[in-house]
């Protein structure tokens, strides 16, 4: 950082993040973390000193004091580990201040505050106008060397830099700046940590709501993007997974509709491919014995499949079984296929050994509410199955809370879910008028007290 005039120099000096930060949970001596501790919380006086700095100043500060201010301040406006409630609100309002920076301050911001610490990790894939190469720099081994020494790392809080100067960045700059600000944004994207990737696919969901698309395509730099979103998409085994796929998958969607047509083909299979290859082969197929995981996977889908539209039948195909010789071949395909409704359904009914969380069974009965709005002629031939699933979920909330008149009270639970298993069986029920005088006239002649309350707005006459 630059020399600052007067008292703010030094002030701004000792807020920058002590490198042991980029490892703290693998910190296990007490006397490095107290030193951390009692630096986090000099922070917090420093901040305010600074505040008051601020509130005090009557002349303008020039743009690299500007610069050096919001690149002190930026690194505690976030959720990382040094960064407390005290410092995060000082944080905000010193930002505030200059939440409508001139370019001059974008630039000396991307030149002198961030891209020397990136400089020595030059990303393989980007020349020096942020253009996307035909083939990565340095040959096979480049993203080896990518890894190597890697500086960047040695100054926590440069993500939360990079993001702000995202965030206010018009969608006229990005032209001008684009070669400042990708490279940085692409190194924490295709970072090998986690934790660095989340950050990345964060500042890239933030980039789309402004970047124009004429841009991306140009340089190449959709392409890239999209392969690092779909990257992300197979880190099953990190505390931060969770997270990564929900972030990563409504990144990719916005990509998608940013840079193709409505309607087009390279919007369906794009879509498609996020859809099949990213969550169902990828997710469903290799963490389907990680909950938190398909949850979250669940959780990002509502928006992909509203964008689907009718293209979700793609997935909603119920095919005879191929000859012998072709089954090996086909038996990806068809997984991809039929999986959808399975995996929601499979999500419902009781499961002793492995019950399913109410948040999976509510968030898979609202996919399923979507299919019916979207797909309504692919759905006659799920009805049964979809059913029997909604049906055993009834008959588990009401054994396990009990069911009116005859063991009340409900539980939590069914204050939840049993609304949603209603709406489930009334949008069945439009879009597959055969269920009402077929599936659901079984259900209450097999109990009618028993699944009359589920079916109450089904108009069938026993």
């Amino acid at each position: 950082m630059s020399t600052v005039c007067g008292a703010l120099g030094p002030l701004l000096n000792s807020l920058k993040v002590p490198p042991a930060y980029a490892r703290y949970d693998r910190i296990a001596e007490d006397p490095s973390l107290a030193r951390l501790d009692e630096w986090k919380r000099s922070a917090d006086r420093v901040l305010t000193e600074i505040q008051s700095i601020l509130d005090q100043r009557t002349s303008e500060f020039s743009t690299e004091d500007q610069a050096n201010v919001i690149s002190a301040a930026a690194p505690f406006y976030g959720n990382d580990v040094w960064i407390t409630p005290a410092s995060r609100s000082a944080a905000g309002d010193i930002l505030d201040r200059f939440s409508d920076p001139s370019t001059g301050i974008l630039v000396q911001l991307l030149t002198q505050n961030i891209k020397p610490l990136f400089k020595l990790n030059p990303h393989p894939s980007l020349n020096a106008t942020g253009r996307k190469l035909p083939r990565p720099a340095g040959g096979p081994m480049a993203s080896q060397d990518f890894y190597d020494e890697q500086a960047w790392k040695s100054s926590p809080g440069v993500a939360n830099v990079v993001s702000w100067c995202v965030r206010h960045l018009s969608s006229e700059a990005y032209e001008g700046l684009w070669h400042l600000i990708i490279p940085p944004v692409m190194t924490l994207l295709d970072d090998y940590e986690a934790p660095h990737k989340l950050q990345g696919v964060h500042i890239v969901s933030e980039m789309l709501q402004r970047v124009p698309s004429q841009l991306l395509k140009r340089t190449g730099v959709d392409g890239l993007i999209r392969t690092s979103l779909n990257t992300c998409l197979s880190h099953l085994h990190n505390p931060e997974t969770p997270q990564l796929i929900n972030a990563a998958v409504g990144a990719s969607l916005r990509l998608t509709l940013l840079t193709t047509t409505v309607g087009s083909v390279d919007q369906f299979d794009q879509l498609c491919a996020l859809l099949g290859e990213g969550i169902i082969s990828g997710i469903w197929m290799y963490a389907s014995d990680k909950p938190d995981v398909l949850l979250a996977s669940l959780q990002a889908m509502p928006p992909l499949l509203r964008a689907l539209k009718i293209g979700n039948a793609r997935f909603l195909k119920v095919r005879a079984h191929p000859a012998p010789t072709r089954l090996k071949r086909m038996a990806k395909h068809r997984v991809k296929q039929q999986a959808l409704i399975t995996q929601l359904v499979h999500s419902l009914p009781p499961n002793p050994t492995n019950p399913p969380p109410a948040e999976m069974q509510l968030i898979s009965l609202q996919l399923l509410v979507i299919l019916a709005e979207e797909c309504a002629a692919c759905m006659p031939r799920w009805k049964t199955i979809i059913v029997d699933g909604v049906a055993r979920c009834w008959v588990a909330l009401v054994d396990a809370g009990g069911s009116r008149d005859v063991f009340a009270p409900y539980t939590a639970d069914f204050d939840v879910l049993g609304p949603e298993l209603r709406h489930t069986c009334e949008s069945l029920g439009r879009c597959c008028p055969s269920v009402t005088e077929e599936e659901y006239r079984m259900l209450l002649e097999s109990h009618p007290e028993l699944f009359a309350e589920l079916l109450q707005n089904k108009a069938v006459v026993l």
